[in-house]
């Protein structure tokens, strides 16, 4: 039985303060939970999609390139900052933004993340039922599928890390096995591109610059907040660089999985359970359902983590108790159905999480701010009045260049939510100085 103590230490996850040094965990450690976030079924969703799109396999492996590289850039970026402070982004945020500007932040980043995690639960339920072809209603299923996932995320970090150990290495020899046994004997490249181009609608990308885009898209959210991982690293460069490119190394590795099932089958994403499941295929069968669902379980589990720490900087809760409750909430939303409703918000949500990683970037890496602040319940102000507006602008430059249903359509296409961090580093780097030089005019 737990005595108060030691509950309190296995709940302990410093959401509201610095990770102590002496609590820091090997590169390894951190990499593993990155892992298992990068293990996700839209992953294979997303390689399916390229595969078939472009129809080679020499460019699918340079679209891979691109776009991971543009990610292992902006984990490392924001996540050595959350290691140098020990800091999640929503405490970050309170530095750059103040404290009532980080409030804006913090609630961009915990309804996000919160409505994705109901969304994976309802999908789990949906493949839970897809294979066991149960009577239980879709609602109860998705309803337990938010509680069952939301477990490990009540643990914080200390959670993430036993869930990714545990099942990560198995779904890897899984998924790699998977792409062996389909073999690499791969449809004509013409036949590929025009199954793709006769989908309807048509997420298929068939430019090099299509297919990067949708890969750096499909994770930059994670890569601008990876200081709410990170932060329990030690701050070392080389090791926070190491850890994203082995994540994001993982990441490429299983979205050429998807790609190599879709060039072999010429089959659409959406078979994909099927493919892996049906012993028409890869015949993998309960080993196959459990990979797909740990697959979820792994990466819901981090939306659901980044929600409370988001939350935690508005509603000074204990961390596990918010979790329950933000997990409970999210459950039933799921249940509701009314999160898939909700999808081109939740994108619209997505895309303002990205201009927070550019600002941060820029206040540690060019004007050093940051740097200088030693405690984050003194930030300069309530209120940096450059980097709301410099928030708002990149996040509409960021909308209207993305992939968003109802952009502007200005671009041909654009990696999703990268515009508005590029804008926001520019801009909030000329606007400080522009109101540091007026300050100083005015004094």
């Amino acid at each position: 039985m737990l005595n108060r103590e030691n509950q309190k230490t296995l709940l302990e996850d410093y959401s509201l303060k610095e990770v102590p040094y002496d609590k820091r965990k090997s590169w390894i450690d951190v990499s593993m939970v990155w892992i298992g976030v990068a293990i996700v079924m839209s992953a294979l969703l997303r390689g399916m999609m390229i595969g078939m799109g472009l129809g080679s396999l020499e460019r699918v492996i340079m679209a891979y390139i691109l776009g991971e590289l543009i990610l292992i850039g902006m984990m490392t970026l924001t996540g050595y900052i959350g290691a140098k402070l020990g800091l999640s982004t929503p405490l970050i945020s309170r530095i750059t933004f103040g404290v009532k500007g980080s409030f804006i932040m913090s609630l961009c980043l915990a309804l996000s993340f919160m409505g994705w995690f109901g969304i994976q639960a309802g999908l789990f339920a949906e493949t839970l039922i897809s294979y066991s072809k149960t009577s239980i209603p879709v609602p109860y299923l998705a309803f337990l599928s938010g509680i069952f996932m939301m477990i490990p995320a009540i643990f914080g970090f200390k959670g993430l890390k036993a869930l990714s150990w545990a099942v990560v290495p198995p779904m890897i020899i899984v998924f790699i096995y998977v792409a062996f046994k389909m073999k690499f004997d791969f449809l004509p490249s013409d036949k590929l591109v025009n199954l793709a181009m006769n989908h309807s609608p048509s997420p298929y990308p068939v430019t090099l610059g299509g297919a990067a885009s949708i890969i750096a898209g499909g994770f930059i959210v994670g890569a601008v907040t990876s200081a709410d991982v990170f932060r329990y690293a030690k701050p070392r460069f080389r090791d926070i660089l190491f850890s994203a490119t082995l994540s994001m190394g993982v990441s490429a590795i299983m979205q050429l999985v998807g790609s190599v099932l879709a060039m072999r089958t010429g089959l659409y994403h959406e078979k994909l359970p099927d493919i892996i499941i049906s012993p028409e295929y890869a015949g993998l069968g309960i080993i196959g359902f459990l990979a797909i669902a740990f697959a979820q379980w792994t990466t819901n589990d981090s939306n659901l983590y980044s929600s409370v720490l988001a939350f935690n900087n508005i509603i000074r809760w204990t961390r596990w108790k918010l979790a329950v409750v933000v997990g409970i909430l999210s459950s039933f939303l799921a249940s509701l159905g009314i999160l898939q409703r909700l999808g081109l918000f939740l994108s619209l949500l997505s895309i303002g999480v990205s201009p927070i990683g550019g600002i941060i970037i820029a206040d540690f890496y060019l004007l050093r701010r940051i740097r200088k602040i030693q405690s984050i319940s003194n930030p300069d102000r309530e209120w940096n009045p450059v980097a709301v507006g410099v928030y708002l602008i990149s996040f509409i430059i960021g909308w209207v260049t993305s992939g968003h249903p109802l952009k502007i359509k200005i671009f041909p296409f654009s990696i999703y939510a990268f515009n508005g961090i590029i804008s926001a580093v520019i801009l909030y780097w000329a606007g400080m100085k522009l109101f540091k030089n007026f300050k100083e005019d005015s004094n």
